[in-house]
């Protein structure tokens, strides 16, 4: 979906080396740590790691009509940057032991909501989740999550740098975030979970692993996809999506195709015998005159 540049690669990976250990450290404390030694820890690596300016591109504090904003992003540079009222996006802080629960994402759609804001993210030092936020007309706006990691989930430095990178200026400037949202927007789980169930797919995977000996029957299929591959996920699928891909082709449309080349070829015969007709009477009128 996006394409980390190798410079900007590089530079995450050397950065994390020397912020992983201090992340570590912090989750070590568990309840006694707070949010401000996670804000300290944040704003290097916000700046150090993630290319933000934190001395005039990080706004923090900022009041809003809910509550004081932990980070108000406004970049220098970018599509927003000569807009004085507006901003580019959000960022909520919580304590590392804090879980970003569906409270921490309410409040800050809240606070997007009152600045007019597409996109936030929550980070906790430890969990980092990115949002887009999602307006339709006559609906609250929802919060629509199209990243997530954990700084704690594995050692290996590219992965991490590799997801990591997704939250950076370089990212959001370069239209990363808009990308991977479009995407994730035709790609929900409860989709992709109705076409592989619906009658074409297991048609097709039961054909191709049909053999001159063995045929392989679409329910076989059917039952290692929600008995295995799909158990966990076979409950979300879209019933509706499922249905419409499973629909036959209207016999009343073929049969008026049907109709409508009959009485076509009808009107044809009659035209025909008409000519015929009218021939013959022309050779009457000929003779006549002779």
């Amino acid at each position: 979906m996006y394409k980390v540049p190798t410079k900007h690669k590089t530079k995450i990976v050397s950065e994390l080396k020397a912020f992983l250990p201090i992340i570590n450290g912090l989750i070590s404390k568990g309840k006694t740590s707070t949010e401000e030694d996670a804000r300290i820890i944040l704003n290097d690596l916000l700046h150090s790691v993630l290319g933000y300016n934190k001395f005039n591109e990080l706004k923090t504090e900022v009041v809003s009509k809910n509550g004081r904003v932990d980070y108000v992003v406004k970049l220098t540079d970018g599509p927003l940057a000569k807009k004085a009222d507006k901003f580019d996006f959000v960022i909520e802080a919580k304590a590392c032991y804090v879980e970003l629960s569906q409270t921490v994402i309410d409040q800050t759609l809240t606070y997007c909501n009152n600045l007019a804001i597409e996109h936030f993210f929550i980070t906790n030092a430890r969990e980092w989740h990115l949002y887009s936020v999602i307006s339709k007309k006559g609906k609250p706006p929802v919060a629509n999550l199209i990243h997530k990691l954990s700084l704690s989930s594995t050692t290996n430095l590219d992965d991490l740098a590799e997801q990591f990178y997704l939250f950076s200026k370089a990212a959001y400037l370069n239209g990363d975030w808009k990308k991977v949202s479009d995407v994730k927007s035709v790609t929900k789980i409860e989709d992709v979970v109705a076409v592989l169930l619906c009658d074409k797919t297991l048609k097709l995977v039961a054909r191709e692993l049909s053999t001159d000996k063995v045929k392989v029957s679409e329910e076989s299929i059917k039952e290692i996809f929600e008995s295995n591959l799909l158990k966990q996920w076979v409950g979300e699928c879209n019933k509706r999506l499922l249905a419409k891909l499973n629909e036959k082709p209207k016999r009343e449309n073929t049969k008026l195709v049907a109709d409508n080349s009959t009485a076509g070829s009808i009107a044809n015969d009659t035209n025909n015998d008409s000519d015929v007709g009218n021939t013959e009477m022309d050779s009457i009128e000929n003779d006549k005159v002779a």
